[in-house]
């Protein structure tokens, strides 16, 4: 399709100036629109994963790497030499027993309901709640104590003193009897203290020790609902599957974090999506200056293009000069444009100078290789569709 003669023609095409200023104007300004839509796309994919990774990192400070939930029931029957067995595990930083159940937390004022959450003395949260908190002290030592997120504290009005506490209340696991005359189980606790991180996660979750949410589900102590692992970089979800497959005695799932929160990472990956596909209009509307510029560039030179049939050049090899020249203009235009947006993403990830409106919040951005590799083959390959369509039937149009 390409070859040295036709090549040469193209470079020459771009990098010579033509006698008329016009044509050299608007040559150089498809080339500018080019770069400018390159950089502005590179820049709008580093700035929206910027915010992605700013916005799972609460999310992902909650959440284990993977969770080993039961294939069947609700509860795991383990002892803890299994829990330390997995923790020395090669790759694995910390695991620990869980138990979670949806609670109803009332008191004189107020009701609402939440996820309970009782973790062990090992669980990779205590320091990070302590951590996170507004008002009060996290121990895990504490029994029959509960650690509220704000959202949920305000819905309860909550009151930090000895004489104030909420009730916890689940259904009862106990058979309905004479001697069980309720259907439910309740127990009260103490309000430990408040944590504040996100409004998500605040009217989530409730944290408390894992014998104080035993008691309110009268489960004996070696009923777990799930197994939380961190790991290392580079440890596979089938990695862990493989591990612990040799240790547990019952069959189980594995979730991972993403997992864990499908519907947010679905709806971050389409917005992210979405912002692709409209910059990419932003893209077609820059290329029609330099379908444009390849148009005019083929009017303006088809007497020389005349005088190289007259010498025995082939009609149909005219295409492809002004191909390469509309190639040659993508794949420049893409690759500078993609180093001005790097330098500015480098800038701003280094000494920030555009912030969020309203705060003194460095607006995020991540310069990645993979946004990088999209960008530059986004437009050059719009670009190179453009300069097709352009010079097809070029001899017919242009030489007859």
């Amino acid at each position: 399709m390409f070859n040295s003669f036709t090549f040469k023609i193209a470079r020459r095409y771009f990098f010579a100036r033509s006698s008329k200023t016009i044509v050299n104007r608007i040559n150089r300004f498809a080339f500018i629109m080019i770069v400018v839509s390159s950089s502005a796309l590179l820049v709008v994919l580093s700035a929206f994963s910027g915010l992605k990774d700013f916005g799972l990192m609460y999310t992902n400070s909650f959440d284990p790497d993977f969770k080993v939930i039961p294939k069947v029931g609700k509860y795991f029957v383990l002892d803890s030499s299994v829990v330390e067995k997995i923790s020395s595990l090669t790759g694995t930083s910390n695991s620990s027993l869980i138990l979670e159940e949806k609670v109803l937390l009332d008191n004189s004022l107020n009701s609402a309901s939440i996820l309970l959450k009782g973790v062990d003395s090992n669980h990779f949260l205590n320091q990070k709640l302590n951590d996170l908190s507004l008002v009060g002290v996290y121990d895990i030592r504490d029994k029959n104590s509960i650690y509220l997120g704000a959202s949920i504290a305000s819905d309860l009005d909550v009151v930090l003193s000895e004489d104030f506490s909420v009730k916890a209340t689940v259904p009862s696991l106990r058979s309905f009897s004479l001697f069980n005359p309720t259907p439910f189980s309740s127990l009260f606790f103490e309000i430990q203290g408040i944590f504040q991180i996100s409004g998500d996660i605040e009217s989530k979750y409730a944290f408390t020790s894992l014998p104080s949410l035993s008691s309110l589900l009268a489960l004996p102590p070696n009923r777990f609902s799930a197994i939380e692992i961190l790991v290392g970089e580079g440890f596979s979800k089938d990695a862990v599957q493989s591990d612990l497959d040799q240790l547990l005695p019952v069959a189980f799932n594995i979730v991972s974090k993403q997992e864990l929160n499908p519907a947010l990472y679905k709806m971050l990956n389409t917005e992210n999506l979405a912002v692709y596909l409209i910059f990419c209009l932003v893209v077609i509307i820059a290329v029609f200056n330099l379908v444009g510029s390849i148009t005019i560039m083929m009017v303006e030179k088809a007497s020389d293009l005349k005088i190289l049939t007259a010498l025995g050049a082939d009609k149909k090899s005219f295409g492809n000069i002004f191909l390469s020249l509309g190639a040659i203009v993508s794949f420049l235009g893409s690759l500078v444009g993609c180093l001005l947006g790097s330098v500015f993403v480098v800038i701003q990830s280094s000494n920030p100078f555009v912030y969020v409106p309203g705060t003194n919040l460095p607006y995020p951005v991540i310069l990645s290789f993979q946004n990088l590799v999209i960008v530059f083959l986004t437009v050059s390959l719009i670009g190179f569709a453009a300069s097709f369509w352009t010079t097809r039937n070029l001899d017919k149009r242009f030489l007859d």
